[in-house]
Formats: C-alpha cells, structure tokens, sequence
C-alpha cells in the first residue's frame, strides 16, 4: 500500500500530545484514579500502540478501500482509546472534543458519525468481517485444491525443463 493509516495514527497522536499540554487541551483529559496532572510523554503510547494493532488488521482487510488513511487512523485511536478505558494510569481522552476544538469550522456532526461507522467496522474485524479472515471455508477442502493446484504447477515446471533440453539437443546436432 503506498498510502496506509500508520502515519495517520503516528501524526495524529503527536498533535494530540501537543495539543494536550496546552490549556485548552487539558479539559480534554480525565485519568481513572482522578488525578489532575498534565500529559507527560508515554501517556498516549498504550493508545498508540492498540490503535496500531488495530491497523495491522485493517491492512489486510478491506476496509483501506472504503476509507481513506487519515480517517482509518483517526477511527482506530477511538477505538484504541475505548478498549483502554479504566485501566490504571492510562489518560481518558474525549477525542470528538479534540476534533471539534481543533477543527472548529468543519462539520463535525457528519465527521462523529462517519468516524462511528468506520469504528463499528474496526470492531468487527475482530469477529472475521471485512478481511481476510475465516468466513466459515471448509479447510479440508481448501487444502484439497490447494494440492491439486500445486500438482499442476509442478508438472507445468517439469514439461518446459523437457522442452528446454530438447531445443539445445536440436541446436547441437546438425
């Protein structure tokens, strides 16, 4: 892919980082243990790293064809940000607010909603819809084909080795 959502999630946390230590940005951030202190460095990496996951399964699914990098990146850090809720010492951060603070003038409304869609999606990759994943295919007979194909590529190899030889017989003779 030369266009993927890995420097979408890399490019959004880092402004997400910035934005989150400046005043208006730490209205945006609730701790579990209700502690009050600012951003600090790998407070966003949990997030970061379980948004990334998530789109090392969105690579190989389908989903890159519906929607473009940067709202991949953005959905999969809301999804990132759900699954880490209530764990201790990682920061809760209202990101639709970022959105809406960040980018005032767009429509945020159709962007919540768009970004909800795409975040269903991103949380059914995990039960095998839009991707590669099982879709109920018998593997037994899967390996069956799969058998018979290689069969087929191997005998192909060995008649243009046959033919091969031939010719640089044929060309010596004579």
């Amino acid at each position: 892919l030369c266009f993927h959502p890995y420097k979408a999630v890399l490019a959004i946390t880092e402004d997400l980082r910035t934005y989150l230590k400046s005043e208006r940005g730490r209205s945006l951030v609730s701790f579990p243990d209700g502690s009050d202190r600012p951003i600090v460095g790998q407070d966003l990496k949990p997030m970061h790293d379980a948004a990334q996951a998530i789109v090392n399964d969105v690579v190989v699914s389908d989903i890159p064809l519906l929607y473009t990098p940067g709202q991949i990146g953005l959905a999969a850090l809301l999804v990132a940000n759900e699954q880490q809720e209530n764990k201790q010492g990682i920061p809760q951060i209202d990101l639709l607010g970022y959105l809406s603070q960040r980018f005032g003038d767009a429509d945020i409304e159709k962007m919540r909603s768009l970004l909800h869609e795409i975040g269903a999606k991103l949380q059914e990759l995990k039960d095998g819809e839009y991707g590669c994943a099982n879709y109920n295919v018998d593997m037994q007979a899967l390996k069956g084909i799969h058998k018979k194909l290689k069969k087929c590529r191997l005998w192909g190899a060995k008649e243009k080795k046959k033919k091969r030889k031939n010719t640089a017989s044929a060309e010596d003779g004579p």
